[in-house]
This record gives C-alpha cells, structure tokens and sequence, in this order.
C-alpha cells in the first residue's frame, strides 16, 4: 500500500518522494519548484519551512497524523501505512487531505 501512496504522490509535480520507499514509510515533501509560483526566491530553508507549516497544518486538523524528519537539512514528511486495517480508501482519504492542505496553502 505505501507504493500506491508513493504513486500518487508521484502523479502531482507539486510533490516530490525524498527518499525511496521500503516497507510502509513514505517520505514526501513539496518540492522546491511548486513554491517557485508562491515565492520570488526559493530556497531550502523556505521549502523545509513550507512543509513544516504544511504538516502542522495537516495534524492539527484532526482527521490524519503524519511525523516528519530531517535527513541532511531536508525536512520531509512521513506517512506510515503498515496497520494490518488500512483499506486503499485509507490512503485516497489521507491524499485527498494532503493536497487540499497543500491548495489552500500554495
């Protein structure tokens, strides 16, 4: 199931995977060019600063939970699908969640 999450997320060029995926951890971020059209200026500190608002804004609406890391001054979100009840419907419901957070926010 995290390979049908990773393929979503590779069908909107908002998003991009930061790390490969194994076992049921995804680890996405948006991408450095999707802020281009919200910023004149991009760089890693404002893309690590965008997601991290973008994480805070998806958690704090109580309907999914994601953590996040950072690896090598990347700040990147994980979405954990390993729970032996996780329905595909699961997964379209917590990207239907993302991307809306993310419209709202770009």
């Amino acid at each position: 199931m995290a390979k049908n999450f990773e393929g979503l997320i590779s069908m909107d060029k908002r998003f991009e995977i930061v790390v490969p995926t194994n076992f049921s951890m995804v680890c996405f971020r948006v991408s450095p060019s999707a802020l281009q059209k919200k910023f004149e200026f991009v760089d890693e500190v404002r893309v690590n600063e965008f997601n991290e608002k973008l994480l805070e804004s998806i958690n704090s609406s109580g309907v999914i939970h994601m953590t996040h890391t950072i690896v090598g001054g990347i700040y990147m979100i994980r979405f954990a699908i390993g729970a032996p009840l996780t329905h595909y419907s699961h997964i379209a419901n917590a990207w239907d969640v993302i991307q809306n957070h993310a419209n709202v926010m770009l």
